[in-house]
């Protein structure tokens, strides 16, 4: 799925990997050598310096008993790599580090030193939580979250790899993130929680997607990990969280000769199948565009625990790949599920309204226009 999820409205497959290498920060031990900077590395290692891509965003993450567990704090960087910040109750607090295309063994532990300027020099255990993802847990280091909230240079040396972040931003990020965790302990802050069963934990989004969302102006999107859920029952490929609502994607290739009104429809009998009680579903008309056919939906079920509304965005690509866009909310949140299904459809309708380049000519571009 994630080789072809946003095919449709970008034009092209989009997956993980973006070039870096196989397992950055996770190689086999060697001898350091001085780099410029003052950064160590290894023969043959990547030095991967970033700035980071926009604002920083998070909030308060629970299990899927819905009790509050820690907060976090997350950004994009410009060396293709993201950097999280997690923080417990206790005070203690986990660097994290996205790897897109890493394909590292879970549970694989490594030495991992963390500096901070030429401040705070520390050294850890990094352990591979997903294939893609490392976990520095930095326990309650109060000199080293200080030293990063008000630093200039993150500086995270593996085996062989470094990877240096500039720390623009984190001031009021880390500041934030404590004041989340103090709230969320005396209840006075936005309450955690994900609908449908997910466990919200600090995953990173395909690159794509977190792109088409922020185009969409979704940047505060959380993203949730499906991970503990048997796949039978996973209510969508990719989720995440705003605020309140609960959000996903789904996508399938169709077979070539499939209709996309039945698509839709199919897919509402399903959903309808699965309500348990009063359904109603509205679907707006279908959109023939150059590059793209789309429909929105608004969905409503009433079982006994509760009314859910689903604000839905269909779109199929001239590949032929299906993709389900949701936003799940109560009828207290419903226009902020509504909104982002809008923001969504402007995106895909405005990337499906471009012309298929000509033959010589360019294509546009592989990926989703920035927002201003």
């Amino acid at each position: 799925m994630q080789s072809h999820l946003l095919a449709l409205a970008l034009g092209a497959a989009i997956g993980l990997s973006s070039g870096l290498p196989s397992a950055a920060l996770a190689q086999a031990p060697g001898g350091a050598q001085s780099t410029p900077g003052g950064a160590q590395s290894t023969p043959g290692g990547a030095q991967l310096t970033g700035a980071p891509i926009g604002d920083w965003r998070g909030g308060p993450v629970a299990d899927p008993n819905g009790k509050f567990v820690y907060c976090v704090a997350e950004n994009r960087f410009d060396n293709k790599l993201a950097l999280v910040f997690a923080r417990n109750p206790s005070g203690e607090t986990n660097i994290l580090i996205g790897i897109p295309g890493a394909g590292m063994t879970q549970g694989t532990k490594f030495p991992m030193s963390v500096r901070v300027d030429e401040t705070v020099k520390r050294n850890f255990t990094a352990v591979a939580m997903e294939p893609d993802l490392l976990v520095v847990p930095t326990g309650k280091d109060d000199e080293l979250y200080e030293g990063m909230r008000k630093g200039s240079r993150l500086i995270m040396q593996g085996p062989t790899d470094t990877a240096i972040f500039q720390l623009r931003g984190t001031a009021k990020a880390l500041g934030d993130l404590r004041s989340c965790v103090q709230q969320a302990v005396t209840g006075g802050g936005p309450k955690p929680g994900a609908p449908g069963g997910a466990q919200p934990v600090a995953v990173i989004l395909p690159e794509g997607l977190r792109a088409l969302l922020d185009a969409a102006g979704l940047r505060q999107a959380v993203p949730l990990s499906l991970a503990n859920v048997p796949e039978d029952r996973r209510p969508a490929d990719f989720a995440w969280r705003l605020g309140p609502v609960f959000g996903g994607v789904r996508g399938h290739r169709a077979p070539p000769d499939a209709d996309f009104a039945t698509l839709t429809t199919n897919y509402l009998d399903a959903l309808k199948q699965r309500c348990g009680g009063e359904f109603n579903a509205t679907p707006a008309a279908v959109e023939t565009l150059p590059r793209v056919t789309l429909r929105t939906a608004m969905v409503s079920c009433t079982p006994p625990e509760g009314k859910i509304n689903v604000a839905i965005l269909f779109f199929k690509s001239q590949d032929n790949v299906f993709n389900v866009f949701f936003h799940e909310a109560s009828d207290a949140d419903v226009e902020l599920a509504k909104k982002a299904r809008e923001g969504l459809t402007q995106v895909v309708r405005k990337l499906g309204s471009e012309q298929p380049p000509q033959a010589g000519q360019p294509a546009p571009p592989a990926s989703p226009p920035a927002q201003n």
